[in-house]
């Protein structure tokens, strides 16, 4: 029986439970702006012109992932 090891996303994960654990204050800063982040490349995606709309879209998707699992990840005991 081989054992997995942990992928990508489940150490980021993880390395973003211990920071925000470890510095509250600066997280909730961080976690503020980086919204503020992802909703200028939402509207971006919005008024991108049609030749730029499926380029903006990918953007603002992996942002908003990413954005979903660093809010997760502070939720983590």
């Amino acid at each position: 029986m081989s054992i997995t090891p942990p992928k990508p996303k489940d150490r980021l994960t993880l390395a973003a439970a211990r920071l925000s654990k470890a510095a509250p204050n600066t997280w909730v800063e961080f976690m503020s702006e980086f919204g503020e982040y992802l909703r200028e490349k939402e509207l971006a995606c919005v008024q991108a012109p049609a030749d730029r709309v499926l380029n903006a879209q990918g953007r603002a998707q992996q942002l908003q992932e990413l954005c979903t699992l660093l809010l997760d990840a502070a939720k983590q005991k």
